[in-house]
């Protein structure tokens, strides 16, 4: 009797196991677009953002640094952000500023300031900003983010700018390359 009854046992278990597979089982369903329905929009280009030269200034009581010489000669930058709300940051000349709630326009010397205080942002404050050129003659040109997205994120289409994909190995003697006009790259 008692081996009827492991075998009872064994076979209920069994039919357990299917009914529980039965119900678990998943059920695909396919979706075909139809004929006249329109195809899936391609997405916009990146368009750079423009400068609104009326954008107020963080409150900074100023340093004895500020714009160089070269700003009215040359060129100086301008780097602007939206902000939910004042906060207090570090210039990176030195010194404290206050953030204004909305938008705010810094003007600085040279580039890598702009990317310092553009990391800082980023990090810190999680504030998405952008910077631009301007020349003497008013002209303004849109620096960065370049393509709408940040260098250190992957984007479809870019193009990798001074890569070599060789080996040291690989690389051309330097003798080659002395004296031709050319880098060691384009050898």
């Amino acid at each position: 009797m008692a081996l009827t009854c492991k075998a009872q046992k064994a076979a209920v278990r069994a039919s357990s196991r299917s009914v529980v597979a039965k119900s678990m089982r998943v059920r695909s369903v396919v979706v075909r677009a139809s004929e006249g329905a329109p195809a899936a929009t391609a997405k916009p280009a990146f368009t750079a953002p423009t400068l609104n030269p009326d954008t107020p200034s963080p409150i900074f009581g100023g340093s004895t640094g500020g714009l160089l010489k070269k700003a009215q000669v040359e060129e100086f930058y301008v780097i602007t952000w939206e902000s939910a709300k004042e906060q207090i940051f570090e210039m990176p000349l030195g010194g404290a500023a206050i953030m204004r709630k909305g938008p705010n326009l810094l003007k600085l010397a040279r580039k890598e300031h702009c990317l310092a205080l553009t990391t800082q942002l980023r990090n810190k404050f999680k504030i998405q900003p952008a910077f631009y050129r301007v020349y003497p003659t008013g002209e303004v040109e849109y620096l960065h983010p370049k393509d709408g997205v940040y260098p250190e994120k992957v984007n479809a289409g870019r193009i990798g700018e001074n890569q070599n994909f060789r080996r040291i190995g690989e690389n051309v003697n330097p003798i080659k390359v002395k004296f031709t006009g050319k880098g060691p790259a384009e050898i």
